[in-house]
Parts: structure tokens; C-alpha cells; sequence
């Protein structure tokens, strides 16, 4: 993005947004759903694949299954696109209900 993690952090959160663009700009048009914009973070292979589509498997990468054996919330050694989005789509749904929805505003 052009800059060091340093000056990132020197910058205001409004400045950092900037960078928040960049970064998403690759991906224009192709993130359709919450689970996409999440698998740009974490693992863009996962974009516009279906819920079910298998990131990692004990069986098959599992290294990096092992690194992220937290999001197998069913913990049969499959960690699918929808379980890595599970606790983004949880904050977000509790974000959006009183105290913390503005009335009037969603």
C-alpha cells in the first residue's frame, strides 16, 4: 500500500480508510456477500466460492488447518467459507440490534 506499518499507525483512522481502499480495489465487482469480503482478509481463493467450499482440512493442508483450527466450529477437521465467516456474520447481526443499532438509521 505504500507505506510502513510505522506510518499506518501514525495515520488517523480516517486517513488509514485510504489504505482500506486500496487494499479492497483489486477485488472490485467480486465481493458479493459478507463471507466474500471476509475471504479477501483471510483467504482470497475463498471469493465467490459457495458457503460450503472447503478452505483447509486436517487432512489436506494441515498446517494450515492447524492455524486456524478455531473456526472449525463443528470440529470435524473441515473448516469450510462459511465457518471462517461465522464470527464476522455474529458480530455483525449483534451489531445491528439495540443498544448498539441507531434508531432510525437501518
Amino acid at each position: 500500500m505504500g507505506r510502513t506499518v510505522e506510518q499506518a499507525a501514525a495515520m488517523t483512522a480516517v486517513e488509514q480508510l485510504d489504505l482500506v481502499r486500496q487494499y479492497f480495489e483489486p477485488y472490485r465487482g467480486r465481493l458479493k456477500t459478507l463471507s466474500d469480503v471476509y475471504m479477501a482478509i483471510l483467504w482470497p481463493a475463498g471469493i465467490g466460492k459457495p458457503e460450503e467450499f472447503v478452505l483447509w482440512s486436517s487432512a489436506g493442508r494441515a498446517t494450515t488447518y492447524a492455524q486456524n483450527a478455531g473456526l472449525d466450529i463443528n470440529r470435524d477437521g473441515v473448516i469450510t467459507k462459511a465457518e471462517a465467516a461465522a464470527k464476522v456474520r455474529a458480530t455483525l447481526e449483534a451489531g445491528q440490534v439495540p443498544p448498539y443499532l441507531w434508531e432510525g438509521v437501518i
